[in-house]
């Protein structure tokens, strides 16, 4: 990968992790403005706290992508972004450019995600 490319993937990662800091904020603001606030009956608390639940998996699956940005961003730094934590082949840079932080090339993405649907 050239050095070109490194900056535009570095520039693509800073921008989605102060996108995905801002979001997981709101919702997190969100949050604790909606506990403040339980008015009605039985079935409006559930309704609330289902989607509190809902709020917290959100901000859960965002911390999870807000990860991986920033260990792409520290891989990016020590020259091994770009390669798959499995079997340390090259990530085609076309599936860098559609998840820049992804972690792991097509091939051992895919063996994956077979292994945990025959759970």
């Amino acid at each position: 990968m050239n050095k070109k490319d490194l900056i535009n993937f570095k520039k693509i990662l800073m921008q989605k992790r102060i996108e995905f800091l801002n979001k997981t904020s709101n919702i997190q603001r969100e949050i604790g403005a909606d506990t403040d606030t339980n008015i009605g009956d039985e079935m409006d608390t559930a309704s609330q706290n289902s989607e509190r639940e809902m709020h917290f998996e959100l901000v859960a699956n965002d911390k999870i992508t807000l990860d991986a940005i920033n260990d792409a961003l520290v891989k990016i730094e020590k020259g091994t972004y770009g390669n798959c934590e499995c079997c340390s082949n090259v990530i085609l840079v076309e599936r860098l450019k559609a998840i820049p932080w992804t972690k792991y090339c097509i091939k051992c993405q895919s063996e994956s995600e077979n292994l945990q649907n025959r759970k």
